[in-house]
């Protein structure tokens, strides 16, 4: 069912704009029913869904205005989009009417510091700007970098000073880009359509039949457009894990990313919730039965085996809660004292075959007369392995090299 966005307080709303005021020494005061966040080099508004459960992420919508709104104008534009999920809004207001370059210091403070500090999920970030925002917001995403995955502007153009090797650095962030027919930018709005389609970038293109305005239907068109690129990249999850695991070998680093949408299960697709809730109950199964397994051995008196087993659920499982368990259960058992000794000894047997393949190594680029390989050799064996016997052979060699240098 579709919701409007809503500009209400919430307690949590609240909460986290003092967690901010704490974290850079702002002030907020109220801006209508939205709080204003003072940060050093200007202000941003700042709208927290008032129903975004605790300790839940929301994906994140940074508004810029143009040169004739403010940054309460453009706020309450997205606020009026109807949408499928909650969104995080921020609305920096620049210097003067537009954006230019001594806009800069704020946005990045907005980048850096207070974003961070909100409860956004950095997966899904629509950089928006209309007019003059969206002419800025072609700069954030080629010259500065700034941190989204999905870029909507309207009546605006590219700015003239990005270049080609900028946009081919970003060219996986998808962009929306609409220009009315009858709009003043229609014109240089081609040739930077050109610019980042000749340099790999996916653009949506819309040409509604209106002039330089403000429009709402263009705003819903690219916040669906949004929301159908997040439903895509959740999907991207779900095809690597079969639905019926049966024999098949799954892709289990895919767990930690679908324990991610379940964390956050109020901010995403119901549906999609659904699916991830199925195939992670699947996917964690053979983990659980591995730790199992290892906590048996290690009641048996195989702690060395336990390990094993422990670490193998570690590196299939990336990211997740079952590489939490295993890595804690490793750490109490490498913390017995017995089983700690014998590791030191595989770790100084390991140490000792490493450092030997390096001597060889050293030695024949010696005998090669390839002195630079042979310093390269002998500098990673004494880094990496000081405490083994050959690292004082390398030592000594590294000497021999340097006096010989010094003669020359």
């Amino acid at each position: 069912m579709s919701t409007v966005l809503s500009p209400r307080r919430s307690f949590l709303t609240l909460f986290l704009v003092w967690m901010v005021v704490m974290a850079h020494a702002a002030k907020v005061v109220r801006g209508g029913e939205v709080p204003r966040v003072d940060l050093d080099h200007g202000y941003c508004l700042v709208a927290v869904p008032s129903n975004l459960p605790d300790g839940e992420c929301a994906p994140l919508i940074v508004c810029l205005h143009g040169t004739m709104t403010k940054a309460e104008d453009i706020l309450e534009f997205w606020q009026s989009m109807e949408t499928d999920l909650p969104y995080v809004l921020i609305a920096p207001q620049g210097v003067d009417a537009g954006w230019r370059e001594t806009d800069l210091p704020l946005l990045r403070e907005m980048s850096d510091e207070l974003v961070p500090s909100l409860p956004v999920d950095g997966e899904r970030v629509l950089l928006t700007g209309h007019s003059a925002g969206g002419a800025m917001a072609m700069h954030l995403l080629y010259a500065e970098s700034f941190p989204c995955t999905a870029v909507a502007v309207s009546a605006n153009y590219v700015p003239p000073t990005v270049t080609p090797e900028q946009v081919k650095k970003r060219r996986d962030i998808p962009v929306f880009y609409a220009v009315g027919q009858s709009d003043m930018n229609r014109g240089p709005m081609l040739e930077g359509l050109e610019l980042v389609r000749q340099n790999g970038v996916r653009v949506t293109v819309s040409r509604p039949p209106i002039g330089h305005v403000l429009s709402k239907e263009v705003g819903q068109e690219a916040l669906r457009w949004f929301e159908a690129k997040c439903r895509e990249d959740v999907e991207v999850h779900f095809k690597d894990v079969p639905e019926a695991l049966g024999d098949q070998e799954p892709v289990r680093p895919q767990a930690g990313a679908l324990e991610r949408i379940l964390a956050n299960r109020h901010t995403h697709f119901p549906d999609q919730v659904k699916r991830a809730e199925a195939l992670l109950e699947g996917l964690l199964e053979s983990g659980r039965r591995q730790i199992a397994r290892a906590r048996a051995k290690w009641e048996e008196g195989e702690p060395l085996l336990a390990r094993d087993l422990l670490m193998e659920v570690e590196r299939e499982y990336r990211a997740s809660s079952l590489q939490d368990e295993a890595r804690a259960l490793r750490f109490e058992i490498e913390a017995d004292p017995e089983v700690a000794a014998v590791l030191n000894e595989q770790s100084v047997a390991e140490a000792e075959v490493r450092a030997e393949e390096l001597w060889r190594q050293a030695t024949e680029a010696m005998e090669a007369r390839d002195w630079k390989a042979c310093r390269q050799h002998c500098t990673t064996l004494v880094t990496l392995y000081p405490e083994t016997k050959r690292a004082g052979e390398a030592r000594e060699l590294l000497k021999a090299m340097n006096r010989l240098d010094g003669r020359r």
